[in-house]
């Protein structure tokens, strides 16, 4: 806990470039200290580093560890009831950024790697520790660094970030993450704002983005109106399937938390799962036109923006959908709809059927005591592709995580026993790994 309270304090904010001049080293040294050979790994485009480390152990089996040093930011700071990056210590939590998200993961791993170290002398399996700095800005070039030094990360299965307990109290497992595409889009239609007395005579930017943005969804059935949006996506398995249906219903969580009476389309139960795990989506993330200030000013906007991102399922790729948007825009008429990528990262799964999948389940159910629920995918998106398709590793989770720790959000925290569920989970995967690897 004194480590993952050193991480804490320091500060490593991705999204603001907030603490990179200390926070790779400190991981490394936090390696180090655990015997694995570490280095601080460059990344293209002179990004956040990675750190990289590695050590033998008593099998032929090699197990990855992913996790991620980079932070969420602490806005709103008003919203904390102590400093994000102080650590705080109450009621049976530990409050501060990165509690959880993802330097808990981290530390807890290192405390089993510890443990075998100083109970056996030697660790039960060999081990790669992989740690990313850009993952809360989408990985953008994690890429680029797998294609030049991704065999060296390789292993024969992994366990990724995340993964711990539900509200039930049961140990949560999932084995993909969607893709997602993020576009900018742009029109402007006069050299300034006007006056808005003109509005009867001079096209408004405001309208013209509202409109194509209208024609990308139908809004009777929240169906992607974009030609061919849908053509390349792999229908889940039965296995699949049977997992989601067993998958316990939220819904009425999830309407308290968000302050809704009801879904889209009225959709609940194991519809409601499939939809949100399985089914890809376009979202408005942001609009800027015009003035937006206090009071009124009655002006005509020369010019409109917005932000969009497309949640995509196995296998849609962020560039073909991109493709795709700019062909239905001018087909409709909106050539003049100025379109700019972003971002994009690529959706992966790992069958459920999998014996990595079996072997990880059978330690959550040991150390538990619970069943765990294993979810196919989840609905957000992380750079699980680059390790389970390109490198060609199964994946699955384990890890500290639970909806009481307020990942992302003010007053992050966590609990010293889903600490303990974690690090104690991650020694027994080692221990079962490194005693028959993926053998079914």
């Amino acid at each position: 806990m004194e480590l993952l309270a050193r991480l804490v304090q320091q500060p490593s904010v991705s999204a603001q470039d907030m603490g990179f001049d200390k926070a790779p080293w400190l991981v490394k040294d936090a390696l180090d200290l655990v015997g694995l050979n570490a280095e601080i790994v460059p990344v293209p485009n002179n990004g956040h580093p990675s750190v990289f480390g590695s050590k033998s152990g008593a099998s032929e089996h090699t197990l990855l560890f992913y996790t991620h040093y980079d932070v969420q930011p602490a806005e709103p700071l008003e919203l904390w009831d102590s400093e994000p990056f102080e650590p705080s210590r109450r009621d049976g939590r530990i409050y501060g950024r990165g509690t959880s998200d993802d330097k808990g993961n981290i530390v807890a791993r290192l405390a089993a790697i510890r443990a075998f170290n100083e109970v056996r002398g030697s660790l039960p399996c060999n081990l790669k520790f992989f740690v990313e700095g850009e993952e809360e800005i989408g990985s953008r070039n994690l890429r680029g660094l797998i294609e030049t030094r991704g065999q060296e990360f390789k292993a024969d299965a992994c366990i990724w970030e995340g993964g711990g307990r539900n509200l039930s109290g049961d140990p949560f497992i999932y084995l993909g993450l969607k893709g997602v595409l993020t576009i900018g889009m742009s029109v402007k239609l006069l050299h300034g704002d006007a006056h808005s007395s003109y509005a009867p005579i001079l096209p408004s930017a405001s309208w013209r983005l509202l409109q194509a943005l209208n024609v990308i969804k139908d809004p009777s059935d929240d169906r992607c109106l974009i030609s061919g949006f849908y053509d390349d996506i792999r229908p889940a398995t039965d296995a699949e399937n049977a997992a989601v249906a067993s998958l316990p219903d939220e819904s009425l969580e999830w309407q308290e938390t968000f302050g809704v009476e009801s879904f889209i389309g009225g959709v609940g139960g194991e519809d409601l799962r499939r939809k949100l795990l399985f089914e890809p989506s376009a979202n408005i993330n942001g609009f800027e036109s015009g003035y937006n200030g206090a009071g009124m000013k009655t002006v005509l906007p020369a010019e409109a923006k917005a932000k969009m991102d497309f949640r995509l399922v196995p296998d849609m790729r962020p560039e073909d959908i991109f493709k795709k948007l700019r062909a239905h825009l001018d087909r409709q008429g909106f050539d003049d709809i100025e379109l700019e990528y972003l971002a994009g990262v690529n959706p992966a799964r790992t069958p459920i059927d999998s014996p990595w999948v079996r072997l990880v389940a059978e330690t959550a159910e040991e150390i538990y005591g619970r069943k765990p629920v294993i979810a196919p995918t989840m609905a957000g998106t992380g750079p699980m592709y680059e390790f389970a398709d390109i490198l060609g590793m199964p994946i699955a989770t384990s890890g500290v995580d639970h909806p009481s720790h307020k990942i992302h959000a003010p007053n992050e925290n966590i609990t010293e026993e889903d600490f303990l569920y974690g690090a104690k989970h991650a020694a027994l995967i080692m221990q079962r790994f490194g005693e028959r690897g993926l053998e079914e």
